[in-house]
């Protein structure tokens, strides 16, 4: 165990508090219960003392007498005696006074000869003559030990007659009181003790989602953020254990998002390196060859100067390209939408690839709607959107074939399609294709020195403009290439297809 463990705090703590308040609680109880115990002793004496007083008052025969006060010395296990006016003992109860039982004489006849007043020094026999109730504790030297002593007056047509006296032991009274004592005690002991035990389970309970979440944020400083509390609580430990999770997971992903950044970049750095490589290795080669003056003919000359003037292009477009793509990964291109006329658009676009469908020997139609289509786009990215696409499907259709271009109008967007006779794309790598510098293999597919990012900024202008762009192929059945743009507000939304 750790040596400041939570564990071993909260215990003490807990312990020594649920101790302070046993113990606290048990003196209180103690006292209030010897205080009560007391006042209920006294009070059951009073009463049936003053019972047996009126009853006696009532009818002074000696049966009625003796069976009274014999009743209550039995029922109270106390000395009872019963005075007359004059102050003197007439009758005792037969336990434990040494005297024989019975009446010796009368209420107002003389008695044992023994006086009350010399008996029970501390009692105030003229409170009680007087009509007074007495109650009095202390030693008693009759009976040498400490006794309550209750003295009731007796009276007859509302006269004082006499009194019944009651003595009785505290050494009975404290012997049950001790005993209900004990009870508070061991109850004490036994509430502490359960205390004890269950403070131990709780700080338990409290300590290992704690070790848990330790472990946890270790295994994160350490680099591994896989791991998770494995905890059903709904409390704040609960709500921290998952708040910790969360973290967890939240840092595995931006770490490994770090990481296929990282690897991202690496890559790009490593294409646009290849990327540059060979034109780069061209111009040099060319460019030697020309100082060198190795080159024969003019025809020969003109034929490097132009390979040089090829490369230098295609590294202006792989630059431009770049340049664009970051622009447009960092937010940094602002359209400029305006109301454009899709269809005078694309006529346009098309009409200025003319001549390389001519060079190629490639059929290209334009299949336009009668009416116009109005969009709300940014003319010139549109324009790149579709020359892209178009040069992709020329780069992959062979001399002969045919790409048709379509624009359709549905209710709510505005569709174009690119599609080409080429050989098709393969499945595995239909999802590859829209990432930067990925080249589908010439010798199965397409060529010509494409940069491999046109694709990427297609697919993000595309969808910047609020739109979607997907890919429909069959190996060995063409491509076609689709994208969708909103419609203008207000335009007409339905024409006639073919």
């Amino acid at each position: 165990m750790i040596k400041d463990s939570i564990v071993r705090k909260l215990w003490l703590a807990t312990s020594l508090l649920v101790l302070l308040t046993l113990g606290l609680a048990t003196v209180t109880q103690v006292w209030l219960l010897k205080n009560t115990y007391y006042r209920q002793q006294v009070k059951t004496i009073l009463d049936g003392t003053t019972e047996v007083a009126n009853s006696v008052g009532q009818d002074n025969t000696p049966e009625v007498i003796t069976d009274r006060l014999e009743g209550l010395a039995n029922g109270l296990r106390a000395r009872v005696f019963l005075v007359n006016e004059s102050g003197q003992i007439i009758y005792a109860s037969s336990e434990g006074t040494g005297w024989p039982r019975g009446m010796m004489h009368g209420m107002g006849g003389p008695g044992y000869g023994f006086g009350a007043r010399s008996m029970f020094g501390q009692v105030d026999m003229e409170q009680i003559l007087a009509g007074k109730s007495v109650i009095t504790q202390g030693h008693h030297p009759m009976f040498d030990m400490d006794m309550i002593t209750v003295a009731v007056p007796v009276r007859q047509n509302k006269k004082v007659v006499g009194a019944v006296l009651v003595s009785a032991a505290l050494q009975s009274i404290d012997a049950n009181l001790r005993a209900l004592q004990g009870v508070s005690v061991y109850s004490l002991l036994g509430g502490l003790l359960l205390a004890t035990g269950l403070s131990w389970l709780l700080s338990r309970s409290i300590s290992r989602p704690l070790l848990k979440m330790n472990k946890v944020a270790r295994a994160m400083a350490q680099g591994d953020y896989t791991n998770r509390i494995d905890m059903t609580r709904h409390d704040e430990i609960g709500m921290l254990a998952q708040s910790l999770n969360t973290l967890s997971k939240e840092l595995n992903d931006k770490i490994n998002l770090l990481r296929q950044i990282d690897e991202t970049r690496r890559d790009f750095v490593a294409s646009v390196s290849h990327e540059l490589r060979t034109p780069l290795t061209i111009i040099q080669g060319y460019t030697e060859a020309l100082l060198d003056e190795v080159v024969e003919t003019p025809e020969k000359k003109e034929e490097y100067l132009h390979s040089i003037l090829e490369e230098t292009l295609r590294l202006r477009r792989l630059v431009n390209d770049l340049l664009d793509l970051r622009q447009i990964e960092t937010g940094q291109v602002k359209l400029n939408k305006q109301a454009v006329d899709l269809a005078d658009l694309f006529s346009a676009v098309l009409q200025k690839m003319e001549g390389l469908f001519r060079e190629k020997q490639v059929d290209l139609k334009l299949a336009l709607p009668e009416k116009p289509v109005v969009a709300e786009v940014d003319p010139d990215r549109i324009g790149q959107v579709l020359i892209n696409l178009v040069d992709n499907a020329l780069r992959a259709t062979p001399g002969g074939g045919r790409i048709l271009v379509k624009l359709m109008v549905s209710d709510n967007e505005i569709t174009v399609k690119v599609t080409d006779s080429g050989p098709g794309i393969p499945k595995e790598e239909q999802k590859l294709i829209w990432h930067k510098f990925y080249k589908i293999d010439k010798s199965r597919s397409r060529s010509g020195g494409g940069t491999g990012l046109g694709l990427a900024i297609v697919k993000q202008l595309v969808e910047i403009h609020g739109g979607r762009i997907t890919l429909d192929s069959q190996p060995g059945q063409g491509t076609t290439f689709s994208f969708t743009l909103p419609m203008q507000p207000g335009a007409a939304p339905k024409y006639h297809q073919e």
